[in-house]
């Protein structure tokens, strides 16, 4: 039996942890080419959906994006209608089936863009397959990556490339007028663990200043209590359900169960920072949901995990942990009260 090949997505920092939590996923998996950008080529001697089984079983923390290896094209003399010709040649995908076509670049030098890839693949799809070229919410996705002169083509679907995402670089539309950009950590967040925030009422924001998490919370209909010794944006104060607390966190004094969502983005030791969630927690009420972030410091990232986590098991249901794309030096807890 012929061994699986993937493409392997992950914070270019954190590449290696992530493909050390695949090792420990599969014994078999051996790493064929490394990219600076965060992009490795693994070989697997598991049949596909056996490797994509144990991959999504076991949840990786590190590992954003992966999509299987189906087709190899020597790009020597080739081009976008090349790669297209192929996709239509080979991909079985049956007509009206919403398909993204992901195309990136690992290294090397084009005369011609991802993007000109996409279009080519895009009209096949349309005119030979009679597929219907979608982005946000496809059924199945095309992953092709250039890569010197080499193009790696796959399908999948969303489930099991783990993010609909090309690369799991989830994107949104910035303004000026954003409060922070860490407001985005928290839209990833809940779009990644498919939190309900129709099913909450009452948030409590931990170190919330200057206010980019309790927008978000705001803009999703919630009264926000938001907790801080610095100051918040003027603009927060237009939202009649919105209340500011200038304190430390530590010295909260709030009537308990009184909320349903406890969220927190604060830059301090994970340890401290975990302590602070656990004790106020009392204000979250049974199997409230928690989202908060924790931050990796010194070289020994994995082990301040596994620590970090052993507290907050205390009183949380750890649900999932993410090094998501608006993550840097930290990942985002996604936790149930017990």
């Amino acid at each position: 039996m012929e061994n699986s090949t993937f493409v392997i997505t992950a914070s270019a920092q954190y590449l290696s942890q992530g493909l050390n939590e695949l090792q420990e996923s599969d014994g078999s998996m051996r790493t064929v080419k490394l990219l600076e950008n965060g992009i490795a080529i693994i070989e697997t001697k598991l049949a596909r959906p056996d490797f994509i089984q144990a991959v999504n079983t076991k949840r990786p923390v590190f590992i954003r994006h992966m999509n299987a290896i189906d087709y190899v094209i020597d790009l020597e003399g080739s081009g976008p209608q090349r790669i297209a010709d192929t996709v239509g040649q080979y991909m079985r995908i049956a007509p009206g089936h919403k398909t993204a076509v992901q195309v990136r670049k690992g290294l090397g030098d084009y005369s011609y863009s991802p993007v000109n890839v996409k279009n080519a693949v895009d009209t096949v799809l349309a005119d030979s397959i009679g597929a219907v070229p979608e982005v946000k919410e496809p059924e199945y996705i095309i992953s092709i990556l250039l890569c010197g002169e080499k193009c790696y083509i796959g399908l999948g679907t969303p489930e099991e490339n783990i993010s609909a995402w090309s690369g799991g670089m989830m994107h949104f539309r910035k303004s000026e007028n954003d409060i922070s950009r860490a407001k985005y950590k928290l839209m990833e967040a809940i779009e990644v663990f498919h939190i309900n925030m129709k099913s909450f009422s009452r948030a409590l924001d931990l170190g919330a200043a200057p206010g980019g998490w309790s927008s978000v919370l705001l803009e999703h209909g919630l009264q926000v209590t938001a907790v801080d010794t610095g100051d918040m944006d003027d603009r927060l104060y237009k939202y009649p359900g919105f209340k500011f607390l200038k304190i430390n966190a530590s010295e909260l004094e709030l009537a308990q169960d009184s909320f349903d969502l406890l969220t927190s983005d604060i830059s301090w030791n994970p340890k401290n920072t975990a302590r602070l969630i656990i004790g106020a927690s009392k204000y979250l009420k049974p199997e409230g949901t928690a989202v908060v972030t924790l931050k990796l410091m010194g070289g020994k990232v994995r082990k301040t995990i596994k620590e970090v986590t052993a507290l907050y098991n205390e009183v949380f249901e750890i649900l999932e942990i993410k090094q998501l794309f608006h993550n840097r030096d930290e990942v985002t807890l996604y936790l149930r009260k017990r």
